[in-house]
């Protein structure tokens, strides 16, 4: 599958338009992009979808649940609509199947949980023209300074977690008999508990820094997983892993640079049992050369982000056989679009 971002075309005339070069695309790009995800996080910070989650309601209805001017929040009303997110019917307002597929908590494409880290992204990117004359990012765990900002970033993960945690727990070959999955600064815990559920008896150990344990310990009650998760802190980069059957390294090796990489799994390949199994699942960069495509924004914003970069699965699989890893296997999953698993035995 292939994805881009950009202005949709609604009439013949716009689709001419574009065609001809008369439309101002950097313009539009910039103005309107900033604007749509402002929008969304509008909504979701107002409360203005939950509000609509049972009934339909009119404007004024919802600016005097909302506490807000009915004719301001009726202009954004009428965006949400043109963006998709809302149905208008005579002068009331409900959700569409988008909004509710994502944008209401407890939805099952649920990203609630990520629009309050955004908040701070949006700041990140502020940075990119220091990155790209300096080639230095921001290492941006190290800018979080408080409670409330691993919070956010933790509910983020679990947000985007959730979307992936029936395909990597499908997908992750087991040995019969594990036991032990060290899941690799999982945070909430999620992806690490999903494996476990699908290979019983297995347990699930969350390393992470320190600052992390505290809310994913919470995040591991609340998402109904505390039974088969336990958090211990530390540093990837230096500590020694325990033994174990599983090593999971999920959405965590686009913040490392290669030589940490290969330090780090050369410590994984040490604390795995006889058929032990290594997964990495990680949003992927185009190979070095390849075709162009949307991988290439991935991989400037993690340069951006933590002055590392996302990696091709062959980069990945390469790592894994200069262990002597054994049994490697690429995978992109279909319902997965710009993602990668790469799976190793030892």
């Amino acid at each position: 599958m292939v994805m881009n971002f950009g202005i949709i075309p609604e009439t013949l005339f716009e689709r001419l338009a574009l065609r001809l070069g008369l439309v101002p695309l950097p313009i539009v790009d910039m103005l309107f992009g900033s604007i749509k995800a402002r929008m969304i996080m509008v909504g979701v910070s107002l409360g203005l979808f939950e509000a609509l989650r049972n009934e339909p309601r009119s404007a004024v209805d919802l600016a005097e649940t909302l506490r807000a001017d009915s004719n301001a929040l009726e202009c954004l009303l009428r965006a949400l609509t043109h963006a998709g997110y809302l149905v208008r019917r005579d002068e009331v307002y409900t959700l569409s199947r988008l909004a509710r597929r994502t944008v209401v908590r407890g939805a099952p494409m649920d990203i609630t949980g990520y629009v309050a880290w955004h908040e701070t992204q949006c700041r990140f990117l502020e940075h990119m023209e220091t990155l790209v004359r300096t080639g230095k990012g921001i290492e941006f765990h190290r800018t979080l300074r408080d409670k409330r900002s691993w919070r956010d970033y933790q509910r983020a993960m679990l947000a985007i977690a959730r979307l992936d945690a029936a395909t990597i727990a499908r997908l992750v070959p087991i040995r019969a008999g594990a036991t032990h999955l060290l899941d690799l600064a999982g945070s909430h815990g999620l992806l690490g508990a999903a494996i476990c559920r699908r290979h019983p008896p297995m347990r699930s150990t969350v390393v992470d820094l320190p600052e992390a344990v505290e809310e994913g310990r919470a995040l591991a009650r609340e998402t109904g997983n505390a039974d088969l998760v336990e958090h211990l802190a530390g540093d990837l980069r230096t500590d020694p892993l325990d033994e174990c059957d599983a090593v999971l390294l999920a959405n965590i090796l686009h913040h490392f640079r290669p030589a940490e990489i290969t330090g780090l799994i050369a410590r994984v390949r040490h604390a795995l049992r006889p058929g032990g199994t290594v997964a990495i699942w990680d949003l992927e960069s185009p190979q070095r050369g390849g075709t162009v495509g949307h991988g290439d924004v991935v991989s400037l914003f993690f340069r951006l982000t933590s002055s590392a970069g996302a990696y091709h699965g062959t980069d990945y699989a390469n790592w894994l056989r200069d262990q002597r890893f054994s049994r490697i296997k690429i995978v992109r999953p279909n319902r997965s679009p710009g993602r990668v698993l790469v799976t190793g035995t030892t």
